[in-house]
């Protein structure tokens, strides 16, 4: 009489702790996918501050160009504002925003690459939490079922003054219904 009983204990037992086992992997799942997103949130501000620093490198550059075309041209007495020095001057601010142009293509790649990175791991952190619950949810349910298959195998309704046929008589007629569908059901679990 007593072995359904230790039995479903012990169900109950294992099914706690592989419950709980499960819960925090997934928690744990969760705050590394979260780490990973603030690690990767942090990677993409550095790489936005190194696109700033690019750029304005090379307008540095572009000036410094532009400046010793503008003292050359001076030096030589050419006028800056028209032929060959306003050539090159022009040249030299063309190019520099062809350069400005693919860092900033370059740091925006970079950008987007890293907000679809970050949108991954928070969405595999909420993915983890979400399975922590189904989790807790799932091992209430084994719980349940096998505290119900120890009192239907005649051991608990026995230990507390039954038959040892299994629940109260007529309990689960009525969460079945009459429908005969549920005979085999019925049949099967002693009904």
């Amino acid at each position: 009489m007593c072995a359904p009983i230790i039995a479903a204990g012990l169900g109950a037992v294992g099914t706690g702790i592989s419950t709980i086992s499960a819960m925090n992997q997934a928690r744990a799942q969760a705050a590394a996918a979260n780490a990973n997103a603030a690690a990767e949130s942090n990677a993409a501000q550095i790489g936005e501050q190194n696109m700033r620093d690019a750029a304005l490198q090379q307008y540095r550059q572009m000036a410094a160009v532009s400046g010793e075309q503008n003292l050359t041209a001076a030096a030589n007495g050419d006028a800056i504002g028209y032929g060959t020095a306003a050539n090159a001057l022009k040249d030299t601010q063309i190019l520099g925003q062809e350069n400005l142009a693919r860092i900033y293509a370059q740091g925006n790649q970079n950008l987007m690459g890293s907000d679809i990175a970050v949108s991954n791991d928070l969405g595999q952190a909420a993915a983890a939490k979400n399975r922590s619950t189904a989790a807790l949810v799932g091992g209430l349910i084994n719980l349940g079922s096998g505290l119900v298959s120890a009192g239907t195998s005649g051991g608990l309704s026995a230990g507390f003054g039954g038959t040892g046929g299994g629940l109260a008589s007529g309990s689960m007629s009525t969460a079945l219904g009459g429908a005969s569908q549920y005979g085999p059901f019925k049949a099967g679990i002693g009904l």
